[in-house]
């Protein structure tokens, strides 16, 4: 495994706050939008789209369709860091930023207005599932670079992990966002009618926020490190990114991999199937339900914050492992407190996850950046972070959802977070780094 003195630092000219300030407002309020749209649809995914576009007479069955939908955009994102990775090496990080973002802009747009199963028969479903592979191309290309335009610039000496946490923390902004404006919709539109158009408002909206997006982006430039990568790179004969990768930085792929297979898995089962599970099990009123899963993720943003830095002052492992630790453990506890169907139970069990998982999330962008030299970063940081996602985001929740189906119990899907906690900490164990 890659020791962090392998490579370059992601060190940069821009070293002032106010830049930095300038340049992690413009990166995140940009993932927030296009989390947004992605984190929407496994939102409506865990609680409509079964409905909606696969009818079935089990709704558990309807559901497991809906969250299998939801998974096949994670089977793209590869793909889409390969070819926004190459684009964000070769041609700047900000080019393939504004695109990554526009095609996202679209897909959910387009959500919105679709027919459903009921009005179209099976096209509707083609349709859906078609929408939601361009999301997971789209957002594919998204993470690596959002890291870069911050990571890049960050002064090494002390505060790369804080300013990092920023871009892990778009996740639970966006969770926020969602959840405050599904439960607005929910308490102000008839149940009946959201399922007729109500659930189309939030995938409408993300048109004027993506022209947001788009329109804070423009105001960046890259980085001098990105800069002179590029330059030399114009002296040598080139080579696609992916190619580079794959040849010289083998094992830190590995190490990208192992580490976000369990980040991924420890959220999506929670932000994804805990949403459902709750959904069908806690017998909460629906608008109740999501207000907790957005008190549980303003505390996910918090321990992302403090997680990143605590990173600054102890090291990257530190506050990984205590999270990871702390949440292969708790999530043995989460579903039973569910169970019991109680505003506060419910709301202290998906809290506490977060505490968790925020402090893996925290210091997680900028330990994947410091894994690649300059020329494979934006490709080694996506490439690595979206196939782990095909596992821990497109099969997990779909896996936990057949395996209560079938046993009837819990204890299958928290074993299955327990043994992605130890294969993170295998791959922390492996992989020597400093805080350089």
């Amino acid at each position: 495994m890659p020791q962090s003195g392998e490579h370059q630092g992601a060190a940069a000219v821009d070293k002032t706050p106010d830049s930095l300030r300038k340049v992690t407002t413009a990166a995140v309020v940009g993932t927030v939008v296009e989390w947004f749209d992605f984190v929407l649809f496994g939102a409506m995914a865990a609680l409509v789209f079964g409905r909606l576009f696969f009818p079935s007479q089990d709704p558990a069955a309807g559901t497991l369709a809906a969250l299998a939908t939801y998974g096949s955009g994670f089977l793209v994102r590869p793909l889409g860091s390969i070819v926004f990775g190459h684009i964000g090496d070769r041609y700047g990080r900000k080019k393939a930023l504004t695109l990554s973002l526009l095609l996202m802009g679209v897909a959910t747009f387009s959500i919105g207005l679709l027919p459903t199963y009921q009005s179209a028969g099976v096209l509707a479903t083609v349709l859906l599932v078609v929408a939601r592979l361009v999301q997971g191309f789209a957002v594919g290309g998204e993470y690596g670079g959002a890291v870069l335009l911050v990571v890049e610039r960050s002064d090494v000496a002390d505060r790369r992990g804080f300013y990092g946490a920023w871009l892990s923390s778009a996740s639970p902004l966006a969770y926020i966002l969602v959840t405050a404006t599904m439960a607005s919709v929910s308490a102000l539109v008839p149940p009946a009618e959201f399922d007729t158009w109500g659930w189309r408002i939030p995938f409408l909206v993300t048109a004027v926020m993506v022209l947001i997006g788009l329109y804070i982006r423009a105001s960046l430039s890259e980085s001098e490190l990105f800069k002179e990568a590029q330059g030399k790179s114009a002296e040598r004969t080139e080579t696609l990114p992916i190619l580079e990768l794959l040849k010289s930085s083998r094992s830190a792929i590995l190490s990208a991999v192992g580490m976000s297979l369990f980040s991924h898995s420890g959220y999506y089962v929670v932000a994804v199937y805990g949403l459902a599970y709750a959904k069908a099990e806690s017998g909460l009123d629906e608008t109740l339900l999501l207000v907790l899963m957005m008190i549980a993720a303003v505390v996910y943003f918090a321990s992302i914050m403090i997680g990143g830095y605590l990173s600054d002052r102890v090291g990257r492992k530190a506050p990984m492992s205590v999270g990871t630790v702390g949440f292969g453990l708790w999530i043995f506890a989460v579903y039973p407190l569910v169970d019991q169907g109680t505003a506060l139970s419910v709301g202290a069990a998906f809290s506490v996850c977060y505490v968790f998982l925020g402090l893996v999330y925290g210091p997680l962008s900028v330990w994947l950046a410091e894994l690649f030299d300059t020329k494979v970063r934006y490709t080694g940081v996506s490439f690595g972070y979206t196939v782990a996602a095909i596992v821990g985001g497109g099969v997990v929740p779909s896996l936990a959802a057949s395996l209560v189906e079938r046993t009837g119990s819990t204890v299958g899907v928290s074993a299955l977070i327990l043994v992605a906690a130890v294969l993170a900490l295998i791959t922390m164990a492996f992989t020597k780094r400093s805080k350089a």
